[in-house]
């Protein structure tokens, strides 16, 4: 038995070592969901098979040879399957972007088996390697509902700042492909071949670098991806994913980084859409500080959502009636956004510049990815109209860059966490109360009584972590037609809670404003709807299935929206609308003057009444993928791009005035 067995303690430990992590996975993975006897057994089989490959000795002679081969061979493919599995169905890649994939991995494999002078050091490595990467996406598809893509090492440092507040669970799908990663790393340790000499080394490195640089360009080509047949729909994220895999379809997806100049597009295709703004187009400054003009509270409120869109839902009590009540009473309705899950900062960016993510590399974050100067937005326009600007969010400032960002868009004021003093704190976050009672010290601490206030405020108490359990707060909305309870439906349950702990900080927040005497504006509504882990238990009561109809899918992105005031003003009824249009709505029906680039805005939604990154609603109430011909809806669109291209994109060429002056009527 001693010629097969290693005697070292140092392995019996490793063994013992990767047992019991397999023992804890299973054990966690059995605790969190429904059991599945055959996934269990695969798991405890691959598990015991590593522990067992640990310790049998390193083959030799023939034998070893073959075994070398098979391992060479196997791991690399078996290690792209895997990655895929963790989220996604493996076998449905399309079959000649299998082959795509598996040049990507294998050159990957040699690369590091290059750089370590062996095959059992580079095989373990890249294995574990890609083991975290298929980690990775798992928990950022459960968090956010959609895969990593290139452009997430810009939000790096936020995701890092909230990743402890969520609950890490794996379900089966997880638990297989992580054993099977833990059983190709014990198998890729066995491998005896070693790459002894210096040179050979460099220049295998090399070739493997220089390999995977051109095949990455290649691949993000238009001309290679239509060879290919690659599915290129940016809104579907997951399902381009599953069809390309992976890694062909992160690395396709590069050169989406930087925003392509859309067809058509110049500075003077500008002018000729919206004119040159001349000193005798601007309103005079005596009329506009003559103008009495409406303090202005915009609140976006983390994941708030009303899921009853999904669906009739049978709960315990309403968990959002002022907010119902008030919508009837002075105006509201769903307003369609481009992320669900995450990217708050992404809703941001709609409703203070007035632009789309639909012209945007799917996954983008345009905070951190595309404003590195001054952009003229909501808050520098207001402050041009004569109001203070305060951005308050009850978090870290450092937050989707926000810190940065929020001078360069024009706010002069911004109050982060550190500004808060002894605020109510629920589940490690501010609570919306304290966040709400900040608003109403910023009005009333203000200086200049006389001045008008935009007051801008991101929320932080319904932010995702439902699973978690806190002592400070536990489910108090109940789904009645439930006949079962697991971590999932009590997460669904501490959401619903969560949504009317928000609704009464709300009536709290009105309740003052409607004391005073100088008129106000108080427009609140959420950036996103939770991620999947949550409307799928909605789904499951409701019936809801997202892949019916684009319209059904669409219901995944739309929050509830309300423009209360204490003045009279009056608010055009509309049932739908998107985010980025919300902002020139208010301003209108505010009287106050408007830029060149809103008119714009008022105008085409009126032919396309919501505009965002998934769909585009037409003025019959049909919804259409950007890909569906359609003459005029193109005309409106292509102008609506070349637009927001100059005002986000070329700021070299920028038209500031029709973004930033108030024009004549």
């Amino acid at each position: 038995m001693n010629r097969i067995w290693r005697e070292k303690r140092s392995v019996h430990i490793c063994a013992l070592v990767f047992a019991l992590i397999m023992i804890a996975l299973i054990l966690w993975t059995v605790r969190e969901n429904e059991l599945q006897p055959v996934s269990l057994a695969v798991s405890a089989v691959l598990g015991v098979l590593a522990v067992l490959i640990i310790l049998l000795k390193k083959p030799g002679g023939a034998f070893a040879v073959v075994l070398n081969l098979i391992e060479i061979v196997a791991v690399p493919f078996a290690a792209m399957m895997m990655v895929q599995q963790f989220t996604l169905d493996p076998m449905r890649i399309y079959p000649q972007m299998i082959a795509v994939n598996a040049l990507f991995v294998y050159l990957f494999y040699l690369l590091v088996s290059a750089i370590a002078g062996s095959f059992s050091l580079g095989y373990t490595i890249a294995s574990f390697l890609l083991l975290l990467l298929g980690l990775l996406n798992y928990f950022v598809v459960s968090f956010r509902s959609s895969p990593v893509v290139p452009w997430d090492i810009y939000s790096f440092r936020t995701a890092f700042s909230v990743a402890n507040n969520y609950t890490y669970a794996v379900d089966w799908k997880c638990l297989l492909s992580i054993s099977a990663f833990v059983f190709m790393m014990a198998l890729g340790w066995k491998n005896t071949w070693r790459i002894r000499s210096v040179l050979a080394r460099v220049l295998i490195s090399g070739l493997c670098i220089i390999l995977l640089g051109g095949a990455g360009y290649l691949l993000q080509k238009e001309e290679v991806q239509d060879a290919l047949s690659m599915d290129t729909i940016l809104f579907t994220p997951n399902v381009r994913y599953r069809n390309n895999g992976f890694f062909a379809a992160f690395i396709g997806d590069i050169h989406l980084i930087q925003v392509e100049e859309p067809k058509g597009y110049s500075q003077e295709a500008v002018t000729e859409l919206l004119g040159e703004v001349g000193e005798e187009d601007i309103v005079p400054a005596e009329t506009l500080s003559a103008q009495k003009k409406p303090s202005i509270i915009v609140i976006m409120n983390e994941a708030f959502s009303d899921l009853s869109v999904l669906g009739k839902l049978t709960v315990s009590e309403d968990y959002m009636p002022f907010m119902r009540e008030k919508m009837k009473e002075f105006g509201g309705g769903n307003l369609m956004v481009s992320v669900k899950g995450g990217n708050t900062a992404n809703t941001e960016y709609e409703f203070l510049a007035g632009d789309t993510l639909a012209f945007l590399p799917e996954g983008s974050v345009v905070y951190q990815q595309f404003i590195h100067d001054n952009v003229p937005a909501l808050p520098s326009y207001l402050a041009r109209l004569g109001y203070e600007t305060t951005a308050i969010h009850p978090y870290l400032a450092s937050g989707w860059d926000r810190d940065q960002v929020y001078e360069l868009l024009g706010f002069r004021t911004f109050l982060a966490r550190d500004s808060f003093i002894n605020p109510s704190i629920l589940r490690g976050y501010i609570s919306d109360k304290s966040a709400f009672d900040k608003i109403i010290e910023v009005f009333e601490e203000r200086e200049n009584k006389d001045q008008p206030q935009f007051i801008f405020e991101v929320t932080m108490q319904n932010h995702g972590g439902y699973s978690k359990d806190t002592a400070d707060f536990h489910e108090e909305i109940r789904l009645t037609d439930l006949t079962y309870s697991n971590t999932q439906t009590r997460a669904a349950e501490k959401y619903l809670t969560l949504m009317k702990k928000s609704d009464d900080a709300l009536k709290e927040l009105i309740g003052y404003f409607e004391q005073q005497d100088e008129p106000v504006i108080v427009v609140m509504f959420g950036d996103h709807q939770p991620s999947d882990y949550i409307t799928n238990v909605i789904a499951h009561l409701t019936g809801y299935d997202a892949d019916a109809s684009l319209e059904e899918h669409q219901k995944s992105y739309m929050v509830p929206c309300l423009v209360w005031n204490n003045f009279g003003m009056e608010m055009p009824k509309r049932p739908l609308t998107s985010v980025n249009y919300l902002a020139a709505d208010i301003l209108e029906a505010a009287g106050l003057p408007l830029t060149r680039y809103q008119r714009f805005l008022l105008r085409l939604q009126e032919s396309l009444p919501a505009v965002s990154a998934g769909a585009y609603v037409d003025q019959n109430g049909t919804y259409h993928h950007y890909d569906e011909e359609d003459e005029a809806a193109d005309s409106l669109l292509s102008q609506y791009q070349i637009l927001q291209y100059n005002h986000l994109n070329d700021r070299r060429n920028r038209v500031t005035g029709v973004f930033a002056e108030p024009v004549v009527q």
